[in-house]
């Protein structure tokens, strides 16, 4: 007694189909360029973060008084550091600006400012 019933009325018609696709592109679209957003600006904390480690090791060899070139290799890359000395009120006392970029014609990736004792003339390195 149980009767087939052919229902065309049964399941999703093209155009149903056709919209939730164009959803779920448009959703995937946003997904992926967040990710690329986030991917852009990690690379870029990576970028402040490893200058700021040539930076500080550029005053540590200023204050030691050991020589460094101005493009400095460090993780695989090429950092330009420009160093500028300014004289203070005291003496014996030298301000010191680095800026590191990582190309020369590229823009300062990491400021320092740091003081050095002129009156010490760089401890002794030992050999």
């Amino acid at each position: 007694m149980n009767r087939a019933t052919n229902n065309t009325e049964a399941g999703f018609t093209l155009l149903e189909v056709l919209v939730a696709l164009a959803v779920l592109a448009v959703g995937a679209v946003s997904l992926l360029t967040a990710t690329q957003t986030h991917v852009s600006r990690i690379s870029d904390i990576e970028s402040r973060t490893v200058a700021r480690w040539v930076a500080d090791n550029r005053l540590a060899a200023l204050r030691i008084g050991m020589p460094q070139p101005d493009v400095v290799d460090m993780l695989g890359r090429q950092w330009g550091v420009v160093v500028s000395r300014l004289e203070t009120e005291d003496p014996d006392l030298q301000r010191v600006e680095i800026a590191v970029a990582l190309s020369p014609d590229n823009r300062d990736l990491f400021k320092l400012t740091g003081f050095i004792d002129k009156a010490d003339n760089g401890l002794q390195v030992p050999q």
